[in-house]
Formats: C-alpha cells, sequence, structure tokens
C-alpha cells in the first residue's frame, strides 16, 4: 500500500492510536507522522484474499491467527515507532486486551504495484527487518509473476521466483506453495510480460 502527504504537525503514537478508532480510512504512522492509506485495485484485494484464505486453511487448529490489510502491526526500537498495515501477516502471539494491534508478526507478505514498490521494496522491508518476531517476509508483484522471500535465518538473503511451477518454502509457517497459488485469481496469461532483469534469471 502506498501513502498520502503527511499532516505536517508531529503527534505521538497514544494520539495516532486513538483517532485511528475513529478514523474514516486507515493511516500509517512513521515517527510522529501519520500516512492516509489510498485504495488498491482489484487484482491486489483478490491476490491479498486468496493468500488469506490458504494461510487461514493452513493455520486452522493451531494457535497462530493470519490477519488482512485491516489490523496494524507496531515497531517500537531505538530508531523510532511506527505502525503499518501489512497486506496480510501471521502472528503466534496470544490474544490481549488490543485486537486492532499486533506487535509479535512472525510473517509478513505485501503486495505490490509499480506505485507502491519503491516503498513496500524499500523503507517497510527495513523497517519489518527490525521487528524482532519477524522471521520471514515476502514480496509479490501484482502485474507480472514475481515473488521475493527474504529470512532472518538466511541473514535477509533475497530468494526470487518467477516461475508458476517453482515452490516457494514458507519456512515461518512450515508449508510449501506454489507460484500460481498466489495468483489463483489473477492468472497470468504464457506471454505475459516481464521486466528484463528477470530475462534468464534462476528460480530460487
Amino acid at each position: 500500500m502506498s501513502s498520502s502527504a503527511a499532516r505536517q504537525l508531529p503527534i505521538t503514537p497514544a494520539e495516532y492510536l486513538e483517532g485511528e478508532r475513529v478514523a474514516e480510512m486507515r493511516h500509517e504512522y512513521i515517527d510522529g507522522k501519520v500516512y492516509a492509506m489510498v485504495g488498491a485495485s482489484a487484482e491486489h484485494n483478490e491476490i491479498c484474499g486468496d493468500i488469506y484464505a490458504i494461510l487461514k486453511s493452513h493455520l486452522r487448529g493451531g494457535h497462530c491467527r493470519v490477519f488482512i490489510e485491516s489490523v496494524k502491526v507496531e515497531l517500537s526500537d531505538d530508531l523510532g515507532d511506527a505502525f503499518y498495515y501489512p497486506d496480510v501477516f501471521v502472528t503466534c502471539e496470544p490474544a490481549g486486551e488490543d485486537t486492532h494491534v499486533m506487535r509479535e508478526p512472525k510473517l509478513i507478505i505485501e503486495v505490490i504495484s509499480p506505485s507502491t514498490a519503491r516503498q513496500d521494496r524499500g523503507e517497510k522491508l527495513a523497517a519489518y527487518k527490525r521487528i524482532p518476531s519477524v522471521e520471514e517476509i515476502v514480496i509479490i508483484e501484482q502485474a507480472w509473476p514475481e515473488i521475493f522471500v527474504t529470512r532472518r535465518s538466511d541473514n535477509w538473503k533475497r530468494h526470487l521466483f518467477t516461475m508458476m511451477d517453482s515452490v516457494i518454502e514458507l519456512s515461518s509457517v512450515g508449508m510449501a506453495i506454489k507460484v500460481s497459488d498466489f495468483y489463483q485469481s489473477n492468472p497470468f496469461p504464457d506471454d505475459v510480460k516481464r521486466p528484463f532483469y528477470l530475462r534468464f534469471r534462476e528460480d530460487g
């Protein structure tokens, strides 16, 4: 997701959370500034829905839960405070009194577009890595088949997947999933155009 222009005056995390409870639209918070979230495309929404459904089924019966788009994750450390709305995330933290904010995400998934790629691949990715509980981050392109996975256990090395029959191991939740499963509601034609940097690139 991308954001609009920030409000001018810094506010505290407590002020942000209070305002967000009654706001008509969602906002993200980064070090005192609040950013309004813009709408997503139908393709973005369907990809998120497919992923949520797959993870929901996989996690059923366990103590971990999956959330989609409307629940925040908190980042608070010596470098600053932030609240983000990941597209999809999994947490195994116990349910608490605050049902709007999770603080121990395990797996975070973002679906990007040309307008959000820079933020999601840059600022947000770096921020998510600062959350101690995060084990795995997945970034998904919606315009062509491209998924990269990065894991704390692998020193955040990037693993790229572009072939529809490639299998991705989501080690944080103990499941394997094909690239095509991420795009089941939005299958690509055989001649889908891909960026030049993906040509002759091997998966994994």
